[in-house]
């Protein structure tokens, strides 16, 4: 029988996220720099959701004192109270620097079903499914997305796009959500140690999240020039 962080590694490994193409063109300096930006326009949906599946998934776990771990994080994703320090209000400064994209420019976009597609999986598996499950998911995503945020900072800042100073939201996100998975993964260990159910629905949740996240990039990327008309006409026309 693996143990708990053997099998994390395990997931990461067998999902291959690292090799994706998003990742790789971004770091070969192939990703043309308003595809990059119209994908992050995207994420952002992404971004501003992923605190209701994770507060609605806390609801279900048993305990208080595991679900502490999670109401930490969703409280979090709020800026601790704060909104202008909120995960989506980051975001939206990260895109105004990139590329000049406003609030109003990224709320007349339409939504990509890739993004749709992750947003109700998420969504689903927190309500549905066993609470391990959506714990597992929402953790793995959380730890791929520390090593994502290096990734694409590190990128961005190679291209030129900002430099490390005016670096925002994927500078905080390398090391905090390192934090965040350690909540959730630290809900699973005693049910992970309890059961061989457990652990099965448990590797269920990793494997899925880590899928799930892996595909949202690859979708991104497959999709990166997918702009209507009506979304063309709202790109600054000064932007580089």
């Amino acid at each position: 029988m693996k143990d708990f962080d053997t099998l994390i590694t395990s997931v990461l490994n067998d999902t291959n996220f690292r090799q994706n193409q998003y990742f790789k063109s971004l770091r070969d300096g192939s990703f043309e720099k308003l595809d990059f930006i119209e994908t992050q326009i995207q994420f952002y949906f992404a971004v501003v959701f992923f605190s209701r599946p994770m507060a609605a998934l806390a609801a279900k776990i048993p305990t208080a004192d595991m679900r502490i771990e999670i109401l930490r994080n969703v409280w979090d994703e709020h800026g601790e109270g704060q909104l202008g320090h909120g995960h989506g209000s980051t975001f939206l400064e990260f895109l105004n620097r990139i590329g000049g994209i406003s609030k109003a420019d990224v709320e007349a976009r339409s939504l990509w079903p890739e993004v749709r597609i992750f947003n109700t999986c998420l969504s689903g598996t927190s309500v549905l499914d066993e609470y391990v499950v959506g714990v597992g998911m929402l953790g793995i995503i959380e730890r791929m997305f520390s090593e994502i945020s290096a990734e694409i900072g590190k990128g961005i800042i190679e291209r030129k796009w900002l430099t490390e100073e005016t670096m925002i939201h994927y500078k905080l996100h390398e090391k905090l959500d390192i934090r965040h998975s350690d909540d959730f993964f630290e809900v699973l260990r005693t049910p992970f140690a309890a059961s061989s159910h457990n652990r099965y629905l448990i590797e269920q949740g990793l494997r899925m999240g880590a899928t799930v996240f892996n595909d949202l990039y690859a979708g991104l990327f497959r999709s990166r020039s997918r702009r209507s008309m009506m979304d063309e006409a709202l790109l600054p026309s000064s932007r580089p």
